[in-house]
């Protein structure tokens, strides 16, 4: 019996030890990419070392819109906080943090995430994402009540389907839940647990705090870190991999295959950071892809496009639900600070079907009746499909010319705004 203890207390002392370990080291510089990178923004801002006059928000795509410093030309600095797949409650969230954590308060906002982020409300309850069976967030007893009446069955919180279940690597499993495991850990990573429990309220809170207990573990959080620290390869780094990273700043370069990431996790890291840091905050995160994976997603693209204009489907329109831009302009407003949307360039084939240009037409009515509110368009909202490596993100040449339009054409509107504000207060 004595035996048995002894072993057990000494398992917990390596746990212990360990955990200890990585909450005192900079582990997070072995994990995957998307972790490090989400940690690297957390990081950023829990510092309180913010001091951008304007900071910009969205998603993947906005991603590649790159930050300045207050310079010759520049007259407001600008710093680029955009994060892939954090849904349209983040938003507002990440803005309570960043202020909370003592970083400077910004002058503007700059909202540039895409249509869907903005315009089709905050959906369905995280724990019912098809909204199968709800479309609010409920009261624990109302959940508990009406899951009494149904009969709970296998998952307590989302009774699976035959319509959302798909086979991968040898098993089945809900979509929604695949979907989690991919991008549910981002959120995850950018709030702490005490803030995700202020932040949701009913059986969301149960939901997301059910999901956030284990990484309260730093050895769990960064569980994915410690198994590559076991591999000495991923220790590896190029005293050069600064001027590596300028190197990769070239298409050409990139488009000859001569930029792949680095099979050490360690020197990909801090690639990344540097671009980060370099950039305040820009990352286009498909310039990491092999040439030949770029070339065969844009024939997928081409042929998608191509099938959709042979085989058009009937045309509906559903009035959008603008409740994501009111919270945060009415947000904004309460703080004192300005709010602006970057209408991000599309697809020319997409940006140019009905159905797009008539959301268009309502969001300019939407900003008409917001009028403290700027709504900023590039020179041409539609780019070429070549420009894509999919039906979102740009590839390196589309990186480079929507930086040179929003450096050139959308930053002077949004300085014009910011003074034409200044001079009315």
């Amino acid at each position: 019996m004595r035996s048995k203890f002894l072993g057990i207390g000494i398992t917990l002392l390596l746990f212990l030890v360990l955990e200890i370990v990585v909450r005192l080291t900079g582990v997070h510089y072995l994990e995957q990419p998307e972790i490090f990178f989400v940690n690297l923004k957390k990081k950023f801002v829990e510092s309180g070392t913010g001091d951008a006059e304007i900071i910009v928000l969205g998603d993947s795509r906005s991603m590649a819109l790159a930050g300045y410093p207050k310079e010759s030309g520049v007259e407001f600095s600008v710093y680029n906080h955009s994060l892939p797949a954090m849904g349209p409650k983040y938003y507002r969230f990440f803005l309570d943090k960043y202020l909370q954590k003592g970083n400077t308060k910004p002058k503007m906002v700059l909202f540039a995430a895409s249509p869907k982020l903005y315009s089709t409300g905050y959906g369905p309850p995280l724990y019912d994402p098809d909204a199968k069976q709800v479309k609010e967030n409920e009261s624990v007893s109302t959940y508990l009540n009406r899951r009494w009446n149904e009969g709970i069955d296998k998952n307590f919180f989302r009774t699976q389907t035959p319509s959302n279940i798909v086979s991968y690597s040898g098993k089945q499993e809900d979509f929604n839940q695949i979907l989690w495991e991919f991008f549910g850990h981002r959120y995850l990573h950018q709030f702490t647990y005490s803030e995700l429990s202020e932040q949701y309220s009913g059986v969301e809170r149960l939901f997301i705090l059910s999901k956030a207990a284990p990484l309260l573990y730093e050895s769990y959080r960064f569980h994915g870190a410690i198994r590559n620290a076991l591999s000495q390869s991923n220790w590896k780094v190029d005293k050069n991999y600064k001027e590596k990273s300028l190197f990769c700043e070239s298409c050409e370069n990139i488009e000859a295959g001569l930029c792949k990431p680095s099979p050490s996790q360690l020197e990909d890291n801090l690639t990344i950071e540097d671009q980060i840091t370099r950039h305040l905050g820009k990352y286009n995160i498909s310039n990491r892809l092999k040439p030949e994976l770029v070339m065969f997603s844009k024939q997928l693209v081409r042929k998608e496009l191509e099938d959709e204009l042979k085989n058009p489907l009937p045309y509906t329109y559903t009035s959008p639900d603008f409740v994501v831009l009111k919270d945060l302009i009415e947000y904004t407003r309460s703080r004192g600070i300005g709010f602006g949307l970057v209408y991000m360039p599309w697809l020319k084939e997409r940006q140019n079907t009905r159905e797009s240009q008539d959301l268009l037409a309502d969001l300019k009515v939407f900003f008409k009746e917001n009028p403290d509110a700027g709504l900023f368009f590039f020179p041409d909202s539609s780019y070429p499909s070549e420009r894509f490596v999919d039906n979102i993100h740009y590839d390196c040449r589309g990186e480079k010319r929507v930086n040179e339009e929003f450096r050139q054409f959308v930053l002077p509107q949004v300085f014009r705004f910011l003074h034409s504000k200044q001079k009315s207060n």
